[in-house]
């Protein structure tokens, strides 16, 4: 009996030491640290209180906290893509902050958005942080990336949002 005491202890053991691994990786977290399905944002409307999208331009909206973490990590990307998007894509960044905290992030960050926006990120049907999504000019999401996005990701969301660059 002792030894089947034994056994379950240690798998008990195992299961715990599993779980705390995954909860450490980010798999449990708020803030998804690998890009996750997007399926229920696509198809959507965003609507935005002061914000139009240009009809005959896609918009990019950008969703960060500057209390995330893998946000700080995706801005590099953020500023390549707002660098390079000038005259292609509108891009409003959506922050949860105060508007003169949220301009300052993105700014000390470099990336240049064309609209900053201080909302709650649950107006816009976002739950997780960072979210990016390419939107029509009737403000549809064509697509969308949530997380923090690994190389593959990278290259898609740069090949959909500036079609014309080169990564």
């Amino acid at each position: 009996m002792k030894y089947l005491d034994r056994i379950a202890n240690l798998a008990v053991i195992v299961a715990v030491a599993v779980f705390l691994v995954l909860v450490y990786r980010g798999n449990f977290s708020g803030h998804p640290s690998v890009a996750s399905p997007t399926q229920d944002l696509v198809g959507r409307s965003v609507v935005l209180s002061g914000v139009r999208f240009p009809k005959n331009q896609n918009s990019l909206l950008i969703a960060v906290s500057t209390s995330c973490h893998f946000c700080q990590d995706s801005l590099p990307l953020y500023k390549q893509i707002t660098a390079r998007s000038k005259g292609q894509l509108n891009v409003v960044a959506v922050l949860p902050q105060s508007q003169p905290e949220a301009t300052k992030f993105l700014r000390d960050a470099g990336v240049e958005a064309d609209q900053v926006v201080s909302a709650s990120l649950e107006s816009i049907g976002v739950r997780g942080t960072p979210t990016v999504m390419l939107l029509d000019g009737n403000g549809k999401i064509q697509k969308a990336w949530v997380g923090r996005l690994d190389e593959k990701r990278k290259k898609e969301l740069l090949q959909d949002v500036l079609p014309d660059a080169r990564s």
